[in-house]
């Protein structure tokens, strides 16, 4: 098991401000509305714990429906299997900036300053993700083996929400207190798991 304590992630401003509807070519603020857009965010940014941890399963075979790895787990989603003709093994990885920042930004008490807090929480996360797959990228590749630069995540497309429980069960995902609630959704909220083809160099 690959676990991070503690991820060094960068404070991706543009993407927040996109998030916030913003387009950096178009939207102009003043400078007074950026110094406390940039206050408020950098609050935020303070308040995520961003750790995560990855590991690799052997696949067994690809379907038309899913992947079936060595270990006799199945992954469901034909979309996802489609894109992964020809890997050897299945990256996992699950990242998480922690329940204080969702608290604070449910503490605010202007819609503006909560919406912000939201925003850097969701964009850490996304971050968190990035900085993750790249560690494993790098140690991948001393093992020599390439980790596909896309990610597919429970959810989305076919793959079904149920398949958290593999990350969950796998990954021992209350050890960064993340608990999987009944209808299958992660706390804390801005967490996320995803999946990457592995194929052998």
């Amino acid at each position: 098991m690959n676990h991070y304590s503690r991820l060094q992630i960068n404070f991706p401003e543009k993407a927040i401000f996109w998030r916030l509807g913003g387009n950096s070519a178009r939207t102009v603020l003043d400078a007074e509305s950026h110094r406390r857009f940039k206050k408020i965010a950098l609050t935020a940014f303070e308040a995520c714990e961003p750790k995560g941890r990855w590991e690799i399963f052997p696949v067994k075979e690809v379907t038309a429906d899913g992947i079936y790895l060595s270990s006799g787990s199945f992954i469901a989603g034909g979309n996802f299997a489609a894109k992964c003709r020809g890997i050897n093994a299945l990256w996992c990885g699950a990242v998480t900036v922690g329940s204080r920042v969702t608290a604070l930004r449910d503490e605010q008490t202007m819609v503006s300053a909560g919406a912000i807090y939201d925003a850097v929480a969701a964009e850490c996360a996304d971050e968190a993700a990035d900085v993750l797959q790249e560690l494993a990228r790098q140690e991948l590749l001393r093992r020599g083996m390439l980790l596909d630069e896309r990610r597919y995540s429970p959810g989305y497309g076919d793959m079904p929400l149920e398949v958290q429980k593999f990350f969950f069960s796998t990954l021992n995902l209350a050890e960064l207190a993340m608990v999987l609630s009944e209808n299958l959704y992660i706390i804390p909220e801005k967490s996320v798991t995803a999946f990457a083809g592995v194929k052998t160099i």
